[in-house]
């Protein structure tokens, strides 16, 4: 989503000061209905709870430390929320129902089929899991981009996503490609384990090979298979692989890709 959907008002505690009557009535004669908050030096929030006189907000972006921020779960009419706080509380069990657009740093209870029932996309910093059940039943989840802490997983749950174009997994190790087979819309996927992150175990790219796929970027796989069903795909137009230990054969099957395929391969041993 972009900002431009919405009439934002920025606010930064550096130079406006910290927050009070004078930026709620800023923000009411205005006419904005969202909300772009930077502390200062001299000011943070130690909670959201002043969002509460905001009416007719659509979108909250805020980026700092604050251990309370669970009030921003409760707005009904969120429909944009970026809340980097480093908060590990559990997101409370309401309903957002036009959130459309969420990213966070990971927390208990993301769960986006029961609290953000039409969510589009969804990024996750500082992402501890091991599995995809956090989106699993996500029906209008187009975008998943997930920053992990270099552990290894599944992407179990991913398969009743049938809506994903863009899958992207950063540091984050991978047992098997399997649960993507599915996604019969994917645009974009970019599996990247670049080490010190364990290897992938087994990527195919018969699982991500969607008509419409247009990037792949896979990095340190143990086994990456299916190279010939790339001559298949329409639309490809990237393919980028690290660390990847290719064979002639494979090689060859890449060089064989129509040009207008950028293919590039990286070895950062060399």
């Amino acid at each position: 989503m972009s900002t431009d959907e919405f009439k934002v008002m920025r606010w930064h505690g550096g130079f406006d000061g910290p927050w009070g009557e004078a930026a709620v009535e800023r923000y009411r004669r205005g006419g904005f209905d969202g909300l772009s908050l930077v502390p200062g030096a001299d000011w943070a929030p130690r909670s959201l709870e002043f969002v509460r006189d905001l009416p007719g907000l659509r979108y909250l972006s805020l980026t700092a430390r604050v251990s309370d921020d669970l009030e921003a779960f409760r707005i009904e009419g969120l429909e944009d929320l970026t809340l980097v706080t480093g908060s590990r509380r559990r997101v409370p069990e309401t309903v957002q129902p036009r959130l459309r657009a969420l990213c966070l740093t990971d927390r208990p209870g993301v769960d986006v089929a029961s609290r953000f029932p039409r969510l589009e996309r969804l990024r996750v910093g500082t992402w501890r899991g091991t599995d995809l059940e956090m989106i699993c039943g996500a029906e209008h989840l187009t975008s998943v981009y997930l920053e992990g802490r270099r552990q290894t997983g599944t992407l179990a749950g991913a398969e009743s996503c049938p809506a994903v174009e863009e899958f992207v997994s950063i540091n984050y190790s991978v047992a098997d490609s399997l649960p993507l087979r599915s996604l019969n819309g994917l645009r974009e996927v970019k599996l990247l384990a670049a080490s010190p992150t364990a290897p992938h175990g087994i990527i195919r790219f018969s699982d991500i090979a969607s008509p419409n796929l247009v990037k792949v970027w896979i990095s340190n796989p143990t086994v990456l298979e299916g190279f010939d069903i790339l001559k298949e795909l329409p639309r490809l137009r990237e393919v980028r692989l690290v660390e990847c230990r290719l064979s002639d054969a494979e090689l060859q099957a890449l060089n064989s890709l129509s040009g207008k395929v950028d293919v590039r391969i990286v070895d950062p041993k060399e």
